[in-house]
């Protein structure tokens, strides 16, 4: 008895065996196949944008703060790419940047990629597709409108506002639905509908990445956040508790697991009038935090839906976004009591381009919890109106102004890194861009 089944386990290794040689021969006779196919070079293409802002702006609570300030970016990107016989396209993409306030060079994305008759696949440090297929308000003039200038930088142009959240997934000023750097699978669908048009028809996208903040060679194989460095409460409470965003040395965002994303974006014309819109959901698991006492929080829950209508030059188009409670955190011993509001905004605009102009205008609105430990909610209104002359090829200025509002719940004692001082949203700011796109 004991003989037979020593031979039945040897049969069935021996059948593994050959199941894994007959199926690493079927590997290498595909790769043999197409490294017939494969051209002996790569084309490599090198692309990349340049900017220079200058600013100059009040806000009602400035104190001992230069009224005069200058900014400065440089992307770089290269991209090898090639093509085989069989229709199939496929490279890499590796994206510089001079643009930390370190004066460090840094990079954002790093990730290969194929192309062919069944879509788009990405793999690696990538953004997010909601960051290539949003459609929010207008916001083809000035340094972006809402979507602009005044959001970058070390500690943002204007303090204590941004609208609390982004119009789309992703975007950078804010930490809630901040996603768009980070080790993913991007799968994108041809064109549906299209008639053979690449930029008509409907397009659908999905997205993985086991940790928001993991990029680049970095394995992270941790559920729980326990380095306090650099941690800022969010939603201005008064303890670690509150927060389990920008902890550590990582990049930007939140502490979230699983994150995964849904979308689709559909581009039309009727009649003349260009027609686009798009829906999309974000969803993931918060990580937990332990810095004394282990605290949980909401979990990463978020749409954003927009649309927008052209005709003749004119464009006119919004969006919203909802976070729900998204990175807040679970009422606990830590907390205390908790005074939670959804997080959303909303957007509005209208441009206007004739040959190498363009001018415009857009609003959007705010709203979150502000104080968790008060009642109330906290809102906020951010307007933008600008123009760009684009002077040759490549080559572009622009002039915006920007004036920004907040108004805080009663009681509200925190400012947005958490610090115990009453700060106001309120700004007016004027910006000043040239730029390049090679």
């Amino acid at each position: 008895m004991l003989a037979r089944l020593a031979i039945w386990k040897a049969r069935a290794y021996m059948k593994k065996i050959i199941i894994a040689v007959g199926g690493t021969g079927l590997l290498a006779l595909a790769w043999s196949s197409a490294w017939a196919q494969t051209p002996a070079n790569f084309d490599v293409v090198i692309k990349g944008d340049v900017f220079f802002t200058a600013g100059v702006m009040s806000q009602n609570t400035d104190a001992g703060a230069r009224s005069v300030e200058f900014m400065n970016r440089f992307r770089l990107t290269v991209t090898p790419t090639a093509n085989a016989d069989n229709g199939l396209t496929y490279g890499a993409r590796l994206r510089l940047r001079a643009s930390l306030g370190t004066g460090v060079i840094d990079g954002d994305q790093a990730y290969v990629f194929a192309k062919g008759a069944f879509g788009l696949v990405e793999l690696g440090t990538q953004l997010n597709p909601n960051m290539y297929y949003h459609v929010i308000a207008p916001s083809n003039f000035g340094t972006g409108g809402i979507d602009g200038d005044w959001a970058i930088g070390d500690a943002g142009w204007i303090q204590n506002q941004l609208t609390f959240m982004e119009p789309y997934f992703g975007g950078g000023y804010t930490i809630t639905t901040f996603v768009k750097s980070a080790n993913r699978i991007d799968y994108i669908t041809p064109r549906l509908f299209s008639e053979g048009d690449p930029n008509q028809g409907l397009l659908g996208a999905v997205s993985y990445a086991p940790a928001n903040r993991d990029v680049f060679t970095g394995v992270d194989r941790t559920m729980l956040n326990t380095d306090s460095v650099g941690n800022r409460p969010y939603g201005y409470g008064r303890t670690r508790a509150y927060s389990n965003c920008l902890g550590g040395g990582k990049p930007l965002g939140c502490d979230y697991h699983d994150v995964y994303e849904l979308s689709l974006r559909d581009d039309e014309t009727v009649a003349g009038v260009t027609v686009s819109s798009g829906v999309a959901y974000l969803g993931g698991t918060s990580g937990q935090t332990n810095f004394g006492t282990l605290q949980s929080f909401y979990d990463l829950s978020a749409w954003q839906a927009g649309l927008q209508l052209g005709y003749r030059g004119v464009a006119i188009g919004g969006s919203f976004a909802d976070a729900g409670r998204s990175a807040y955190p679970r009422r606990s011993a830590a907390t205390g009591p908790l005074y939670l509001d959804d997080q959303y905004t909303w957007t509005a605009g209208i441009s206007y381009e004739t040959g190498p102009l363009s001018v415009g205008f857009n609003y959007e609105f705010g709203h979150d919890a502000g104080d968790l430990t008060v009642p109330g909610a906290r809102t906020a209104r951010l307007y933008a109106v600008g123009v760009t002359y684009r002077l040759a090829p490549g080559l572009s200025t622009a002039l915006e102004a920007v004036r920004s509002a907040t108004h805080t719940e009663a009681g509200f004692v925190n400012d947005a890194l958490g610090f115990n001082r009453k700060f106001s949203g309120d700004a007016n700011l004027c910006l000043w861009k040239t730029q390049i796109t090679f």
